[in-house]
């Protein structure tokens, strides 16, 4: 069995031993994504899994105040279950002496041989180098029963129409790069239609009557995380990236992979990968801790079993089958007991989207308030004479956004890398609106 038939079977496993309450309705599809940690000795731990395909339009950001998840794709539900997952591992570390954890390092400073690793050269007597670094024996597999929205799954978008003409779709007449009158999406970004234009950011794909939405594709939004690692702006605050912090596995059905559309989303590879003119500007940042690391989707083997995921999405004709509007989130510590969420509308399940009359209890643990809350947890663990700026620097944030701009070193190389790769890729807007509160 190959690696990644052992990733897929873990996923589509584990997926089945959920409740029913987690799994879409009859004549519902759903795509579920899985994120898979492999240990030295060559174990397979299921940290994340989440199924989903909606995320809330731009007008409702507002009023989210950080107890709605924006983007319930099942791909970014994942990664923010991992990041869940890894913050979960720092408590249990800070809580439990005993614990030997294969998944991060504690750069505790009263103890210099658990500072050093092979992955980073940081003067460890920087404030602010991060307390913990993930382990650079661990590696991190991603498994999705369909291939990220956005420019990666186009060629299955083109092949799925009976009539290839692209969907229409108003255009603005802009100079770019020194380019008269060449036609651009305008705003909102394109999600499916306009699909004979590749290589562009696009936005969650939607009906065409659905409210607008800012927030990037899957595909946009792995770009990234090529460059600035799987950790969030609030877990780098503790977790120093290194060469364990990228994914180094991707693994789609065997029918779900098209290497053309793969290479140009995600590569700078001749004559199309889209990364081709961000290259040279990452090159050139002198930017320490984060670097490049391209994803390589690979496909199951054509002999695995994939029917044993009965949710996959049905082909063009099947006109009643249709997405399932529930997203199901499962994160699993080893050490603590499973979370298993399911939500709808970027909340959990029972819970109006814009209710305030059970505060807090509506939001998801991956939200933005319950994951400050538990960042602000896990640095009352640290010890009093440690990491003082650090946590000077957290405990000072007054909203959000000051959160998520701290200014300690590890998280400002990840904002600039951001920066710089979202001015890059041409039709990047920003998703704002849910930052300017705090608890």
């Amino acid at each position: 069995m190959t690696l990644e038939d052992r990733i897929a079977a873990l996923a589509i496993t584990t997926f089945s031993s959920l409740p029913a309450k987690c799994k879409p309705r009859p004549q519902e599809w759903i795509p579920m994504t899985a994120i898979i940690l492999q240990t030295s000795d060559e174990i397979l731990h299921l940290a994340s899994l989440a199924t989903g395909s909606k995320c809330i339009p731009s007008t409702t950001l507002p009023k989210a105040t950080g107890l709605v998840l924006h983007d319930c794709h099942s791909e970014i539900l994942a990664l923010r279950g991992l990041n869940h997952f890894l913050l979960q591992d720092a408590q249990q570390i800070l809580t439990d002496p005993d614990y030997q954890s294969p998944y991060l390092i504690y750069n505790n400073r009263n103890n210099c041989n658990n500072i050093k690793n092979n992955d980073n050269n940081d003067d460890n007597n920087d404030p602010d180098t991060p307390p913990f670094t993930l382990h650079p024996s661990i590696s991190i597999h991603l498994f999705s029963t369909e291939p990220p929205c956005g420019d990666a799954s186009m060629e299955f978008i083109i092949s799925a129409q009976q009539d290839p003409t692209p969907w229409s779709l108003p255009t603005t007449t802009t100079t770019n790069n020194n380019k008269e009158n060449t036609p651009h999406p305008s705003n909102p970004l394109p999600g499916r239609s306009y699909f004979s234009t590749l290589s562009i950011v696009r936005r969650k794909p939607s009906r065409p009557d659905a409210p607008p939405t800012l927030s990037k594709s899957c595909t946009d939004k792995l770009t990234l995380k090529q460059f600035t690692s799987v950790l969030s702006s609030l877990s780098s605050i503790l977790i120093l990236p290194t060469k364990a912090a990228y994914i180094k596995t991707f693994t789609v059905p065997f029918d779900k992979f098209n290497q053309e559309g793969y290479t140009r989303a995600f590569t700078p590879s001749p004559p199309n990968g889209r990364l081709s003119t961000c290259m040279h500007l990452v090159d050139n940042t002198g930017i320490e801790d984060y670097s490049f690391h391209p994803l390589s989707p690979t496909p199951l083997s054509q002999s695995f079993p994939f029917t044993s995921y009965p949710y996959s999405k049905p082909p063009p004709q099947d006109t009643t089958t249709k997405a399932s509007n529930i997203s199901t989130l499962y994160i699993n510590h080893p050490r603590t007991k499973p979370i298993t969420e399911v939500l709808i509308s970027g909340v959990k399940q029972g819970n109006a989207q814009l209710s305030t009359v059970r505060g807090d209890k509506k939001g998801s643990v991956v939200c933005r308030k319950r994951m400050w809350l538990f960042l602000r947890q896990i640095v009352d663990l640290l010890p009093s004479n440690q990491y003082l700026d650090t946590k000077t620097k957290i405990e000072s944030s007054s909203t959000y956004f000051e959160l998520k701009e701290i200014n300690i070193h590890s998280t400002q190389s990840r904002i600039k890398m951001k920066h710089i790769l979202t001015g890059a890729l041409n039709g990047w807007e920003r998703n704002i609106g849910d930052d300017d509160w705090g608890l």
